[in-house]
C-alpha cells in the first residue's frame, strides 16, 4: 500500500513539471530606428528639424568693406584713430616721448635711439607755469607756456618784471626774468662798446642807442626791437627764450647768425625764416643745452680776447643761470613773483 502511494506521487510530479518546462514562446519585433526608414524619409525628417535654425548663424558676420577684403570697417577705424593720435602726439609730446611711442616714424626719429627716448621721458607737471597753461615740451610749439624760473646761487632770486608779457609771450617773459636778474641796474663796464647800460640796454649807437629809466621801459624796448623786429617770437618756445637772451648780450643779428651756423645753415643771413624754424623742429637732441654749450664756448673766447679774461667768471655764472632757465627747463627750486 505504501509503495503504491510513493509511485503515484512521483508520477504526479512528472505530469506537473513537464508541461511547464517545454512551453512554446511567441516571436516579438524589435522597435524600429532611423536606419530602418528610407533615405528619402530621413532627409525629409532632418530638413524639418533644421527649419527653425534656417536663418541663424553661429558667429556674427564680418562687415567687409567693398573692394577692401583685407580690412573690416572696425580695422579701418582703428587705423584712422592711430594716425590721428600720432598727429596729436607730435604736437603735444617732446621729441623723446614721441619717438619712444612712435619709433617707426623715420622722418622724426631716424637718429633717435630708444635709450635716448627713455632718458628724456617727461612726466606731467602740475605746478604754476608762466602763461598759466601746460608746458608742451617739444621742438614744435610756439606761444605756449613756460616753467617758472629757478633759484640761482649767483644772481638775485626775485622776479623783477612787470608781468605785462606773461600771458602774451610766456617765452619772452621767461627771458626777461633772467635778463633783469643778471643785469642788475645801470652802469658802465670797462671796454664795453655799449657804454652806459641800464637793464642790459646800451645807450651807445653801436648797441641800442636808447637810454631807459625803468624796467617797464626796458621791457618795451626788448619786445619791440628784439622779440618782434627780428621775429624771435616765431621760433619754437624750446629755443626762443635762449635766442632772445643771446640777442640781448651779443646783438640780435650776431646771435641769429650764430644760431643758424649752430644748426648747419647758412650764416649769410640772420633772418628767422621757414628753413630755420624747420631746422629747430627737426633737431635731434637737447637743443637748449647744446646751444648753451655753444654759447659758453663763444663767450669764453670773447672774455679772453676782448676783456683779457676779467669777465670770464661772470660769463660762466651767466651761462649757469641761462642753462637753468630755458622755457622748457623744469626748476629744481621754483622762483615766483612776490
Amino acid at each position: 500500500m505504501n509503495i503504491m502511494k510513493k509511485t503515484f506521487f512521483i508520477f504526479f510530479s512528472v505530469l506537473v513539471i513537464v508541461p511547464v518546462a517545454y512551453a512554446k514562446l511567441s516571436a516579438q519585433k524589435f522597435p524600429g530606428t532611423i536606419n530602418d526608414i528610407s533615405f528619402t524619409s530621413r532627409v525629409e525628417n532632418l530638413a524639418d528639424g533644421y527649419k527653425p535654425f534656417l536663418d541663424k548663424k553661429a558667429y556674427q558676420e564680418l562687415n567687409i568693406v567693398p573692394g577692401e577684403e583685407i580690412y573690416t570697417d572696425h580695422m579701418i577705424a582703428v587705423l584712422e584713430n592711430e594716425i590721428e593720435q600720432q598727429k596729436q602726439d607730435a604736437q603735444t609730446m617732446n621729441i623723446f616721448e614721441y619717438c619712444a611711442k612712435h619709433p617707426n616714424d623715420s622722418e622724426r626719429c631716424s637718429q633717435l635711439t630708444t635709450a635716448e627716448s627713455n632718458q628724456y621721458f617727461v612726466s606731467p607737471y602740475n605746478g604754476y607755469t608762466i602763461g598759466g597753461g601746460p608746458v608742451i615740451e617739444n621742438n614744435i610749439v610756439t606761444g605756449g607756456s613756460c616753467y617758472p624760473a629757478d633759484h640761482d646761487r649767483h644772481f638775485t632770486n626775485k622776479v623783477l618784471t612787470t608781468g605785462k608779457y606773461e600771458k602774451l609771450y610766456p617765452a619772452l617773459e621767461k627771458g626777461l626774468i633772467t635778463v633783469f636778474r643778471k643785469e642788475g641796474g645801470c652802469g658802465t663796464i670797462k671796454n664795453d662798446p655799449c657804454g652806459y647800460t641800464c637793464y642790459g640796454i646800451g645807450s651807445s649807437p653801436k648797441c641800442t642807442g636808447i637810454v631807459v629809466h625803468s624796467r617797464a621801459e626796458a621791457e618795451e624796448v626788448y619786445h619791440d626791437r628784439y622779440w618782434k623786429k627780428y621775429k624771435i617770437d616765431q621760433l619754437p618756445d624750446v629755443i626762443s627764450t635762449d635766442i632772445f637772451i643771446a640777442g640781448m648780450a651779443s646783438g640780435p643779428t650776431t646771435a641769429l647768425s650764430q644760431f643758424r651756423g649752430f644748426l648747419g645753415l647758412s650764416k649769410k643771413t640772420s633772418s628767422v625764416d621757414e628753413e630755420l624754424i624747420n631746422a629747430v623742429k627737426n633737431y635731434h637732441g637737447d637743443i637748449h643745452n647744446d646751444w648753451i654749450n655753444f654759447r659758453d664756448e663763444f663767450l669764453q673766447k670773447v672774455a679772453q680776447q676782448r676783456y683779457d679774461g676779467s669777465v670770464s667768471r661772470g660769463y660762466k655764472n651767466a651761462i649757469e643761470i641761462k642753462r637753468k632757465n630755458g622755457c622748457h627747463v623744469r626748476p629744481e627750486k621754483p622762483l615766483y613773483r612776490q
